[in-house]
């Protein structure tokens, strides 16, 4: 039996949150489904690795070694090494997101 979809509520767009330099390696947003919020993250990926796709011109030591773990967190989740990316303005990106309490059911 089908069950109907709670209304979902997306975000117009993402916040850059990476280090100083390269601000859009990691994004960030919030969504809504059916009152409660999540927080949706976004890694920058280079295509065909499994590594966060850092830029040559920042030093590595400015990106934190949180980035990989992420990748190894959401590879577990889905219990592959290849997930899927999405492209945002030319770039790819490892999407997830997690329930977010800090929300309280509304989207910041």
């Amino acid at each position: 039996m089908p069950i109907a979809v709670p209304p979902i509520e997306w975000p117009a767009e993402f916040t850059s949150e990476g280090p100083d330099g390269d601000g859009t390696i990691l994004l960030a947003g919030y969504a809504r489904i059916a009152n409660v919020g999540f927080r949706i993250i976004a890694l920058r990926m280079r295509k065909g690795t499994r590594l966060p796709d850092y830029r040559e011109d920042v030093p590595h030591d400015h990106y934190e070694a949180a980035l990989e773990r992420m990748i190894d967190d959401v590879e577990d989740l889905i219990d592959s090494i290849t997930p899927s990316l999405i492209v945002l303005n030319g770039a790819h990106y490892l999407l997830w997101m997690v329930p977010d309490t800090r929300t309280n059911g509304s989207c910041p």
